[in-house]
């Protein structure tokens, strides 16, 4: 495939992804329950979405999912479920032992926001984590890994993948913008070693839906002076507001422990050699 063409399929990919993630808010809109609102709008995004990228797929590059090392059935490695369930916990415990921050006592919630929260945080965290694997490890790292190598694969989908984050912040300095795209490409690299040392997408999906779930506002939130309109199930309160604990703009997942985490992740993986099929787990 020619250069251009994989330029251009590219960023029909990326099109599909960002028109479906605006379009789709209309749609909800009639929805005044905003819980409800959220979670019945990313269940319809993950089916749009990954509906109209396999459209695409299959129309123009003629190939299986498989191709893209989208695998069905879900076989899933361990390592995927090891770094999806290590990751959050060690960053967390590192801010926990480390006091860099305090556990805010909040009022006892009921036990349906209780149950509510978690279901939300976990629609949306499956949200993100599937289409962007799929969009980002799956498609988009096959075709230019195709065209060029593994390397330049790498490179582009993880730092196109930092640099999409940076819509999701408003006003940004330039080093909330740097720590922004610096976390956001070693994740990105992360993931696509995990893919391609496991040569299945569901194994990042499984980190990244593990991840975001942990850190969702709704479940563990982390702020710079407590109040009544922070509501999650875990608060904690910063001690310092320097952007290195805190991450900026962003938040934590672009903190410096964090980043720390990523790195040393993207070095175990680096010498990661996958076991025998014994050590999956087909879904």
């Amino acid at each position: 495939m020619h250069w251009g063409k994989v330029v251009m399929h590219g960023l029909m990919l990326v099109f599909l992804f960002l028109t479906v993630a605006i379009f789709v808010n209309p749609l909800t809109d009639g929805i005044d329950n905003g819980t409800v609102r959220v979670a019945v709008k990313e269940l319809i995004r993950i089916g749009v979405t990954v509906g109209l990228l396999w459209l695409y797929a299959k129309r123009f590059f003629k190939k299986a999912n498989a191709y893209f090392r989208i695998q069905t059935p879900v076989k899933l490695k361990k390592l995927g479920i090891f770094v999806g369930l290590g990751l959050p916990f060690t960053v967390l415990s590192f801010y926990v032992l480390s006091q860099s921050v305090v556990f805010e006592k909040q009022d006892q919630l009921p036990f349906g926001t209780v149950l509510t929260f978690i279901i939300v945080s976990f629609i949306t965290a499956c949200s993100a984590g599937i289409i962007e694997e799929i969009l980002f490890r799956g498609y988009l790292f096959k075709i230019i890994e195709e065209k060029w190598n593994v390397a330049t694969a790498v490179f582009v989908t993880s730092f196109f993948f930092g640099a999409l984050h940076l819509l999701t912040v408003n006003e940004q300095q330039l080093l909330d913008i740097c720590l922004t795209l610096i976390a956001g490409t070693l994740v990105g690299t992360m993931f696509c070693l995990i893919v391609y040392k496991t040569g299945n997408v569901w194994n990042a999906v499984v980190v990244h839906i593990l991840w975001n779930f942990f850190f969702s506002s709704k479940m563990v939130q982390f702020v710079l002076e407590n109040g009544k309109n922070h509501s999650s199930l875990v608060l904690f309160q910063f001690k310092s507001d320097s952007v290195w604990i805190t991450g900026g703009t962003f938040g934590i997942e672009a903190s410096i422990p964090a980043v720390v985490m990523y790195v040393l992740t993207i070095v175990w993986l680096a010498f990661y050699k996958p076991k025998s099929k014994k050590d999956s787990i087909t879904l």
